[in-house]
């Protein structure tokens, strides 16, 4: 995993980075999606690389053309448009709150 991957680079990982390399590996990358959420799901995915970037600052936000772009090939209902892109806009907002965090 992580350690063999960095060990493959000759990278020798130790104390508490060795400790944290360990944790990210036994974390599951599994997690439940309820299945009225899963074309928003789906719909994010499709636009994962539409990041707009504030220099080093870091992400800002998807690109809201290109994502209503998206949306539109799902060939929805205008109210349903609204609503999807409502939904792709909370799960943007969670993954800059992961992305944004200040790393150690």
């Amino acid at each position: 995993m992580v350690k063999d991957d960095l060990s493959a680079l000759g990278i020798t990982l130790g104390g508490e980075l060795a400790e944290e390399a360990e944790a990210f590996d036994a974390e599951p990358d599994v997690f439940e999606v309820l299945p009225e959420n899963w074309q928003a799901v789906e719909t994010f995915q499709r636009c994962c690389r539409q990041w707009r970037f504030a220099g080093m600052g870091g992400a800002v936000g998807l690109d809201v053309q290109a994502v209503i772009s998206v949306i539109s090939l799902y060939q929805l209902p205008p109210e349903q448009q609204l609503e999807r892109l409502d939904q792709v806009q909370l799960i943007e907002r969670g993954a800059l709150s992961v992305m944004n965090q200040p790393r150690n």
